[in-house]
């Protein structure tokens, strides 16, 4: 029998990624229900294969090199599987959970360039490129997420979870111009391709949600006007973060960046920024379970 997968977007830059350099527990695994978690690989052979969700997404950016050095190779640690978990219980039993990881540090809307990419691998050439409607991670975003559709015609888009902005802290009417094209120009993309193909929703803002930022950077040059753009852009699928929640400034390395507040860390994805989410998708996917 054909798996059918809920489809979980996660994009963005580096907060999306999932910087959290601290340890990883012995028995962190065991507390998710990994039968029902996936992810479409992004690295080497597993590029376009089902494979399971480790606690390091792949990600555009490989974040394997820069975890604790008591988890040799495993990386860095994001919202990816936490948020996945909680999610198991708002979808039919027969459904699983399959995450697109399509994410890089370092990047936003208002400099660089925008990339190469191959059509055929569904891949954005390696580096740090913008975002916006000709962005190579754009365009690797839509098909993935074309991909994963295709797949079975019974599969579902379970939502879009973005978290970007930092970069852009110098221009923050840029970085809105750009967002708000490139996000209208997905839904139409995607109404256009896959008319009834979104859970509990269509392709439209209400499955589109902004997650807040790491404390840090909310009192940071332009960057309270990014997220004050966000909560306008639709106040439904806005989602705030407590502004004490963790940083990598606790446990943390700073092997990622010198400026350890400017990433969550200490296991914050799965104790509070995770349920935070799954508080604001659970408005449109069902109240309580």
């Amino acid at each position: 029998m054909q798996k059918k997968y809920m489809i979980l977007c996660v994009a963005g830059q580096s907060n999306a990624v999932g910087y959290d350099e601290s340890k990883i527990p012995a028995d962190y695994m065991a507390q998710f229900d990994c039968d029902r978690i996936f992810q479409l690989g992004f690295w080497g052979g597993d590029n376009l294969q089902v494979i399971p969700l480790g606690p390091c997404a792949q990600n555009f950016q490989d974040m394997r090199p820069y975890g604790h050095p008591e988890n040799p190779g495993i990386g860095t640690r994001g919202i990816h599987l936490p948020l996945a978990h909680r999610l198991l219980k708002w979808i039919p039993g027969d459904y699983d959970i399959l995450v697109l990881p399509c994410a890089y540090g370092g990047t936003g809307f208002t400099a660089g360039e925008y990339g190469g990419y191959d059509p055929k691998t569904l891949r954005p050439e390696p580096g740090i490129w913008r975002w916006g409607r000709e962005s190579a991670y754009y365009k690797a975003l839509c098909d993935r997420i074309g991909y994963a559709l295709d797949m079975n015609p019974e599969n579902r888009f379970l939502g879009m979870l973005w978290c970007q902005g930092e970069w852009d802290n110098e221009d923050a009417a840029g970085h809105a111009v750009g967002f708000d094209a490139m996000t209208e120009d997905f839904f139409t993309r995607m109404e256009e391709r896959f008319p009834g193909r979104v859970y509990r929703g269509g392709w439209n803002r209400d499955i589109w949600y902004n997650m807040e930022t790491v404390a840090f950077w909310h009192s940071y040059r332009q960057c309270p006007m990014v997220w004050e753009h966000y909560r306008t852009w639709n106040e439904e699928t806005y989602i705030p973060i407590p502004r004490d929640t963790d940083s990598n400034e606790v446990n943390g390395t700073g092997i990622t960046a010198k400026q350890r507040s400017a990433h969550f860390g200490n296991g914050s994805f799965g104790r509070i920024i995770a349920p935070a989410v799954e508080s604001v998708m659970a408005r449109r996917l069902g109240g309580r379970p």
